[in-house]
């Protein structure tokens, strides 16, 4: 939050919580050749088959005593960037590019989750045009 601040002049970047529906549905197919098959979860499915993949990690890491090599974990980050004035106005009235405004939104998330400085981020051809736009953001290393 405190980089969002630091580096979105606007204020466009707002916190984002994304809350996943208490059905879900999942589609499966119990063989490589069988038919997919397409169910409902409710809570209580869904605590089942939480559990059941824990256990099956457990089982196969021998309760954390192997390690799990080439694995990967995805974690979501979202936010919303929100804009004063539609984005007819932003551009008719204030002479402002929303994608600029949008690209330097998504670098700032990008710098923060890959702890990166921006520059690291983009292609070498970009540069001067990002900076010129975006330039707080190119100002020396964070």
């Amino acid at each position: 939050d405190a980089e969002f601040e630091r580096l979105d002049s606007d204020s466009a970047l707002r916190p984002t919580i994304i809350n996943p529906g208490e059905v879900w549905t999942r589609r499966a197919q119990k063989a490589l050749l069988a038919k997919p098959s397409t169910e409902t979860l409710g809570s209580e499915e869904q605590k089942r088959e939480r559990d059941g993949a824990f256990d099956l990690l457990d089982a196969l890491t021998k309760s954390g005593a192997l390690p799990i090599e080439q694995a990967s974990l995805h974690v979501v980050v979202a936010a919303t960037h929100c804009f004063d004035e539609t984005v007819t106005e932003t551009v008719v009235t204030r002479n402002c590019n929303p994608i600029e405004r949008v690209e330097r939104s998504m670098l700032i998330m990008a710098s923060v989750v890959h702890q990166l400085p921006a520059a690291a981020l983009v292609q070498d051809a970009q540069l001067p045009q990002l900076a010129e736009a975006t330039h707080a953001l190119f100002l020396g290393d964070r």
